[in-house]
C-alpha cells in the first residue's frame, strides 16, 4: 500500500463512484450522464471536467471488472516505475490527450463521410481505459528489454485487435491511448540515452511473434461476442462463423440498396453448437501453432502461415462477391460504396500483413519435424477425411443423388462446404431439404470429426512430449549416449540445433556437423569410443566424398592433425581453450587481487553463488536469468552468434550446471553454464559455455563466478575449461600460431574479423579476461583440404555463427570491416 498509494486511490474511487450510484449491472444513470460520460457536445457546452469524471465509470460489470484489473496490475506497475507524482501526470495527461484526440479524429471523419468513426463524434464515453495505458506503457521506457517489449506487444496488439475487429468508440480512445504512452515511453527512453530499437534473442522473438498470432486468432470470436460490432474486420465474422454467400445470395440480400448491413447474412445448412464447433477451428488451430511457434517447431509456422493466407484468399472471394454485387446495384450515393468497400479491404490486407512479419523472422524457427511424424499426421488426417467423404458418397448414390441433384459437380460442393466456408455459386443450397437421413448425419458431423482428428494430430506432432517428432531427434539421442561415453570438451555443443550427425557403421563413433552451401563443418572433432576417432574421421572424409561435399573440421585439437595432414590437409588457428587445474589452484600473491576482490565483495554485498540445472531453479530465478540475457542482447547491433556458442535454449538441458550470482533479495547479478565433458563415461571436465551479467550487478561478478566454480567443482573434477575465444587467438601464447605458410591469407582474414567484432562480442576482451585465471592454453584449429574451398568455408562460419543476419545487418557489418 506504501508503494502504490495513486493506484489504491484510484481503485477506490473507481469503485465507490459505481457503487454510490449503482452503476455496476447496467452503468450510470441516465441523470448523471452528464457527470459520468464525456463527449465532444458535452465539452463543447462548458462540462470540460467530464473527461476526467468520466474516467471513474463502466457501461456494464464485464466494463468494470476488466478496467479495476488494468488500474490494479497496469496502474500500479506503471507507480512502482514512476512514482506517485509522474504517474498521475501521465495518468489524467493521458486522458486528456487521447480524449481530444480523439473528438479531432472522428470530426475529421465525419467530414470525410466514413460511415465509421463519423458517428462515434457524439458517443458517450466512460472507463480508464485509455489512461491507464497511456500510463503504463510510458512507463515501459523504464523497464527492462524484456518486460519492456513483451509489455509493448501485448497492449498493443490486443488494443488494435479490439479496434479492428469490435471497434466501438471505447476500443478507439483505448489505442490512442496506448500509442500516446508509446510515445512517451520513447521519450523516456531517449532522456535517458538509450533510445535505440533493442535487439532480443531468438527465443524472445519467438514469444513476441507467437504471442501476436494468439492476439489476432481470437479476434473473429470477439465479433461474436460483442454486442453490434463495429470494426474494419468486423465482416471476418461472416468468414469465419458464417459460410461465405453466392453471388445470388448477395444480390437477394441487398435487394436494390447497399447499407451496413447488407453483407451480414444468417447462417445457412449447419447451425447450432455443431456449426460453432467447425467456426472456431481456425482460432484453437491457430492457438496450437501459436504454442508451437512459442517451441520453435518450424511446422507451426508455415501452418499458421497458410490460415493466414487461407482467409486472407477467403476475404478476397468476399471482396470480389462484394464488388460485382455492388456493381448490380443502382445506388444514388456512391460515396457510401466507395466508404464500406474501403473497410472490406482491411479483411485481406490484415492477414497478409501477419504472413509478411511471419516470414520476415522464419530464420528463427529452426526445430524441423520429423518424416516419420509428417507422414504419420498426414495419414491419419488423409485417412479419416477419405473415410468420411466415401461414406458421405455411398449414401448420396445410395439416395439417387446423381437423379435428384444433377451431377458430380453438386456432390463436390456438398463435400466442399462440410469441411472448409467456400462460395461455390450455382452449388450451394440446403442440404437438408430432400434428403436422406444418413446423408443429413454424415453432413452435420463429417467436418465436426474430421477437425477433431486433424487438431488432434497437430496438437500431438507439435506439442506432444511423449515422441520424438523432431527431424533427427534419435539421432540426437544417439550423439548424446556417445558423447556420455567420451568426447572433448566441446563436444557437448554437439547437440545443438540444428547440428546433423553422422555415425561409423555400428554407431561406436560420430561426428556433428552443418551443412553450409556445399560445406560440410563439424563441431569439435569425433566423439563416442577413443579407439575409433580417427577411423570416424576418415568414415566422414567418405561421406563427404560421395555428396559432393567440402569437409572442414573446426574447433579441433591436434589429435586429427597426424592423420588429416597425410591426407593433404591444413590448419589455422582458430581459437585458444583456456584450461584450469582447479584442484592446483590457490587465489594467493599479487597476480590473484582481482580475483580476491570480487569474492570479499560478493561476501560483503551477502551475494552468494547458487548451483544447479535450469529445471530446479525457482521460477523467480529462471525469470530474471531471460531478463538478464535479454538485457545484454538488447545491446548488440547484430542477432546472437550461435554454432559454439550457447543460449538460453541450450541452458536448459538438465544435464548442464548453472551458477547464478544471487543477493539476499534474490537479485541476479550474474550467471555462468557449465557443460559437461565425460571419459569413459564419467564427467572428467566442465566447460564454461553462457556468461551474462546484469547491467547493475557488482563489479566483479564474473570474476567471482569463475572462482565459485573453481571452488564447486574441484571437488569432483581436476580439470576445468573455460572454453576459447573465437577470433581472439594470441601469437604469443605457446601453440597460439600453429600457423602453416599456406594460411597466413586466412589467419590475417580471421584477425582482421576478429578485431571488427570485438567492439560488438568483445571475443579479444573475453580472452583478456580469462587469462586473469592464469590458464593452460591449448590451441584449436580449422582443418581444410584444398585453398581454394577458403572462400566457401569462410562464408559457412559467417553463416554457423550468425545464422540470423539478414541483409541489412551484413551489410551494417560489412561497413564494420572496411572501417
Amino acid at each position: 500500500m506504501r508503494t502504490t498509494p495513486l493506484t489504491l486511490a484510484v481503485l477506490t474511487a473507481f469503485v465507490a463512484a459505481g457503487a454510490v450510484t449503482g452503476s455496476f449491472l447496467s452503468g450510470p444513470p441516465e441523470s448523471m450522464l452528464d457527470f459520468a460520460a464525456v463527449n465532444a457536445e458535452g465539452v463543447k457546452a462548458g462540462r470540460w471536467w467530464s473527461l476526467f469524471t468520466s474516467m471513474f465509470f463502466a457501461s456494464n460489470p464485464a466494463a468494470y471488472l476488466a478496467a479495476a484489473l488494468m488500474i490494479l496490475l497496469l496502474l500500479g506497475l506503471a507507480e512502482r516505475k514512476l512514482g506517485p507524482v509522474r504517474t498521475a501526470a501521465f495518468y489524467f495527461g493521458g486522458q486528456f490527450a487521447s480524449v481530444t484526440l480523439f473528438f479531432l479524429i472522428t470530426q475529421l471523419a465525419q467530414r470525410a463521410g466514413d460511415p465509421w468513426l463519423g458517428p462515434m463524434e457524439n458517443t458517450l464515453l466512460m472507463g480508464p481505459y485509455a489512461p491507464v495505458l497511456a500510463a503504463s506503457l510510458a512507463a515501459s521506457g523504464l523497464f527492462p528489454p524484456l518486460w519492456q517489449r513483451r509489455l509493448r506487444t501485448a497492449v498493443l496488439s490486443t488494443a488494435l485487435v479490439l479496434v479492428l475487429y469490435v471497434g466501438h468508440a471505447e476500443a478507439v480512445v483505448g489505442l490512442l491511448g496506448a500509442l500516446l504512452g508509446l510515445a512517451a515511453g520513447w521519450w523516456i527512453q531517449s532522456d535517458q540515452g538509450v533510445l535505440h530499437r533493442h535487439r532480443s534473442t531468438g527465443r524472445e522473438t519467438r514469444n513476441l511473434l507467437a504471442l501476436t498470432v494468439a492476439i489476432f486468432a481470437i479476434g473473429p470470436m470477439l465479433t461474436a461476442a460483442a454486442k453490434s460490432p463495429a470494426g474494419p474486420l468486423a465482416l471476418l465474422r461472416n468468414v469465419v462463423l458464417n459460410p461465405l454467400p453466392t453471388l445470388s445470395q448477395l444480390e437477394g440480400n441487398c435487394g436494390g440498396t447497399l447499407d451496413a448491413g447488407c453483407l451480414e447474412l444468417d447462417r445457412q445448412g449447419l447451425g447450432g453448437p455443431l456449426g460453432l464447433a467447425l467456426a472456431v477451428v481456425p482460432v484453437i488451430l491457430l492457438l496450437i501453432c501459436a504454442d508451437g511457434m512459442r517451441r520453435g517447431r518450424k511446422l507451426a509456422l508455415w501452418i499458421a502461415i497458410v490460415v493466414q493466407l487461407s482467409v486472407a484468399a477467403l476475404s478476397a472471394v468476399y471482396l470480389a462477391l462484394f464488388a460485382q454485387v455492388a456493381g448490380s446495384v443502382s445506388l444514388q450515393d456512391t460515396s457510401a460504396l466507395e466508404s464500406k468497400f474501403v473497410h472490406v479491404l482491411p479483411l485481406v490486407a490484415v492477414p497478409v500483413l501477419l504472413v509478411v512479419l511471419l516470414l520476415a523472422y522464419r530464420r528463427h524457427f529452426r526445430i524441423r519435424t520429423s518424416s516419420r511424424a509428417l507422414r504419420a499426421l498426414a495419414l491419419t488426417v488423409g485417412g479419416t477425411w477419405l473415410a468420411l467423404a466415401s461414406l458421405y458418397t455411398a449414401s448420396w448414390y445410395a439416395a439417387g443423388g446423381p437423379r435428384r441433384d444433377g451431377g458430380l459437380l453438386v456432390l463436390a460442393g456438398e463435400l466442399a462446404r462440410q469441411y472448409l466456408p467456400i462460395p461455390l455459386p450455382g452449388l450451394y443450397r440446403r442440404v437438408f431439404e430432400n434428403h436422406s437421413a444418413m446423408e443429413t448425419v454424415l453432413f452435420a458431423y463429417s467436418g465436426v470429426i474430421f477437425w477433431i482428428v486433424a487438431l488432434a494430430g497437430v496438437w500431438m506432432v507439435l506439442l506432444g512430449r511423449q515422441d520424438h517428432s523432431d527431424a533427427g531427434a534419435d539421432d540426437r539421442e544417439a550423439a548424446r549416449e556417445l558423447v556420455r561415453r567420451s568426447g572433448d570438451s566441446l563436444s557437448w555443443m554437439a547437440l545443438w540445433e540444428p547440428n546433423k550427425y553422422w555415425f561409423l557403421p555400428g554407431g561406436a563413433a560420430g561426428i556433428a556437423y552443418q551443412q553450409h552451401g556445399s560445406v560440410a563443418l563439424t563441431l569439435a572433432g569425433p566423439f563416442g569410443d577413443p579407439l575409433q576417432r580417427e577411423e570416424a574421421a576418415e568414415g566422414f572424409l567418405r561421406f563427404c566424398a560421395e555428396h559432393a561435399l567440402i569437409p572442414c573440421f573446426y574447433s579441433c585439437t591436434d589429435g586429427l592433425w597426424p592423420m588429416l595432414s597425410d591426407r593433404g590437409f591444413s590448419r589455422v588457428s582458430v581459437a585458444q581453450e583456456t584450461r584450469l587445474s582447479v584442484r592446483e589452484l590457490e587465489f594467493k600473491g599479487k597476480e590473484w587481487q582481482n580475483v580476491r576482490t570480487a569474492l570479499n565483495r560478493a561476501k560483503k554485498l551477502g551475494v552468494n553463488a547458487q548451483w544447479g540445472n535450469y529445471s530446479s531453479l525457482p521460477q523467480s530465478l529462471r525469470t530474471q536469468l531471460s531478463e538478464v540475457s535479454e538485457e545484454w542482447a538488447a545491446q548488440k547491433t547484430v542477432p546472437e552468434m550461435g554454432f559454439t556458442l550457447g543460449g538460453i535454449d541450450e541452458l536448459m538441458d538438465d544435464d548442464v550446471l548453472c551458477c547464478l550470482a544471487v543477493d539476499e533479495q534474490g537479485l541476479v547479478h550474474g550467471v555462468t553454464s557449465w557443460l559437461p565433458a565425460y571419459k569413459d563415461g564419467h564427467v572428467v571436465s566442465w566447460t564454461l559455455d553462457f556468461m551474462r551479467r546484469r547491467g547493475e550487478g557488482f563489479p566483479g561478478v564474473m570474476e567471482f563466478l569463475v572462482a565459485s566454480a573453481v571452488l564447486e567443482l574441484r571437488k569432483t573434477v581436476e580439470v576445468i575449461s573455460l572454453s576459447g575465444s573465437p577470433l581472439a587467438q594470441d601469437p604469443a601464447v605457446p601453440g597460439g600460431g600453429g600457423r602453416e605458410q599456406e594460411t597466413e591469407v586466412l589467419s590475417g582474414i580471421l584477425d582482421v574479423v576478429g578485431r571488427a567484432l570485438e567492439p560488438i562480442y568483445g571475443f579479444r576482451s573475453l580472452a583478456t579476461f580469462k587469462s586473469r585465471f592464469k590458464p593452460e592454453y591449448r590451441t584449436l584449429y580449422l582443418y581444410y583440404q584444398d585453398p581454394l574451398h577458403l572462400p566457401a568455408i569462410g562464408r559457412a562460419l559467417s553463416r554457423a555463427y550468425l545464422p540470423g543476419l539478414s541483409i541489412r545487418q551484413s551489410a551494417r557489418l560489412l561497413r564494420t570491416l572496411v572501417r
